[in-house]
């Protein structure tokens, strides 16, 4: 599958911010592949250098239960959880997308140089998913979020960038007339 969706969930709105957990999905114009997703222990990201704005753990504290579960399991410490994520998926070539191109990419480049690492994905290769919500428009996009009818947790990273992936395959498929 060519295309990724990736969302994280984060302490923060900026890069530098700590990454609590990350959640991807493959995906084509005929539904969603390979998963993966991690938790990842807020020491570890605070001793790589990485900060904790307290407007976000204020936010946090008004979320779901389901939610605040997912990001409060035992995690891994933060250079673990980016080599997972890099070696989960075969990179080349991968067209990878997300829910902002200002927020999750900008934000885990930033936890990769912590470590002096690259991201696995090519900069030529990112794609902003909530472009391509605003091209279709709100009730659009709610209708194929009704369609595709899966319960998921708002703010749960795997949830989340199924979701979005596949709300973006009835958008490019309304696109291209299907």
């Amino acid at each position: 599958m060519q295309n990724l969706m990736i969302d994280i969930e984060t302490l923060g709105t900026k890069a530098g911010c700590v990454v609590l957990s990350i959640g991807a999905v493959e995906f084509d114009n005929d539904g969603l592949g390979k998963e993966f997703e991690v938790v990842i222990d807020v020491e570890s990201a605070v001793k790589a250098g990485l900060v904790i704005e307290p407007r976000t753990v204020m936010w946090w504290m008004e979320q779901s239960d389901e939610a605040r579960k997912k990001i409060t399991a035992p995690g891994v410490d933060l250079l673990t959880a980016l080599g997972q994520f890099k070696d989960a998926f075969d990179w080349k070539g991968k067209q990878v997308w997300c829910n902002g191109a200002n927020f999750d990419f900008p934000i885990l480049e930033a936890a990769f140089d912590c470590f002096d690492a690259p991201t696995p994905w090519l900069f030529y290769n990112t794609n902003d998913y909530r472009t391509m919500k605003n091209l279709v428009g709100k009730k659009l996009v709610g209708e194929i979020q009704k369609a595709h009818g899966e319960v998921f947790t708002k703010h749960g990273a795997l949830d989340d960038a199924k979701s979005q992936a596949l709300t973006l395959i009835g958008i490019l498929h309304h696109l291209r007339g299907e």
